[in-house]
């Protein structure tokens, strides 16, 4: 907790912030209004004070913002009093969204710095697609909050942000013995193929989960190649076509749907994508039902038979 004897050197501090919490009042003399807002980054997290002319309706909760800072340093009731706030319409460039991610999103922090040294691999004209894509606020936390599956695997909070690592740390570990797939893309299109779920599922009553109108008339694959699409425009992303295309097979293409007019796979990307996604999701099922003494395990409502795995133990 930042205090009038432990504000740290203003030129310490990080140049991206992201809002937490925001409130507005009235000021108590003359016209105005005095904002109190909590930002957070993984290496400063404070509270700042600022007097505005009048309130401004795009200051809210998981905006990115940077700071004007106002010296000398002081403290006003807890807070780190500052001119003023600016909101940060498009991506930053050496700024990771992962590193802006706060505990209330989410408490599992290892999860959180395994997401952000994925992004940190890749080449900078992914990183940049992929942190355009993220740069929205709203969208970013419920990419982080939303399951990967209503009933299926890691069909919890954070689930989708689980999964998404597991593939992406599963892609760049199967693309070391295939060398003929391009690794810059195989893990963008890991970190991306279920994006699009953040706008697919919403909370229903008692905690569970429901799909989106936008998840029923749309659906994530879709929806993702929208935001690429918008991001490459907005951003001037300086994306190949052959790479462009590979990413876009890769999202799309699924084994064994060629009936709907899905394309299977027929790229290294698109291959590993598919053997880390189907991996981590019997992963993530098998550990749910699986006896720890052994033998069989439990039924799933999706699943034809229960799995079978040896003791616990034997595994140690």
């Amino acid at each position: 907790m930042l205090n009038e004897h432990t504000i740290p050197p203003i030129d310490s501090m990080p140049d991206v912030f992201r809002i937490v919490s925001t409130s507005c009042v009235p000021m108590q003399y003359g016209k105005g209004v005095s904002y109190r807002v909590e930002l957070y980054h993984d290496k400063a997290q404070l509270t700042v004070t600022f007097n505005r002319s009048q309130p401004d309706i795009r200051l809210r909760a998981d905006m990115l913002v940077s700071v004007r800072w106002k010296l000398p340093a002081l403290m006003i009731k807890g807070a780190l009093q500052i001119s003023r706030l600016v909101l940060l319409e498009h991506p930053v460039k050496g700024v990771n969204p992962f590193e802006t991610v706060p505990p209330r999103w989410v408490k599992d922090r290892s999860l959180v710095s395994k997401a952000r040294k994925l992004v940190d691999t890749l080449p900078d004209n992914l990183r940049q697609l992929i942190c355009a894509i993220f740069w929205d606020g709203v969208r970013f936390r419920l990419f982080c909050d939303r399951p990967a599956s209503m009933r299926d695997h890691h069909a919890s909070r954070n689930g989708n942000l689980r999964h998404t690592v597991e593939v992406g740390e599963m892609v760049r570990l199967l693309a070391s013995r295939y060398p003929q797939a391009n690794l810059g893309i195989s893990l963008a299109a890991a970190l991306l193929h279920d994006a699009g779920k953040a706008a697919e599922y919403d909370t229903w009553g008692n905690g569970n989960w429901c799909m989106t109108d936008r998840g029923k008339l749309v659906g994530h694959r879709h929806t993702v190649l929208e935001w690429i699409a918008v991001a490459m425009a907005k951003n001037r992303v300086n994306l190949s076509e052959r790479h462009h295309l590979s990413l876009l097979h890769a999202l799309t293409a699924a084994p064994n749907a060629e009936w709907l007019g899905i394309r299977s796979p027929v790229t290294p990307e698109a291959t590993l994508l598919s053997m880390a996604d189907r991996l981590s999701g019997e992963s993530a099922l098998t550990a749910e039902l699986a006896s720890r003494a052994g033998g069989w395990g439990g039924r799933h409502p999706h699943r034809k038979g229960k799995p079978f795995t040896l003791p616990a133990e034997d595994f140690s």
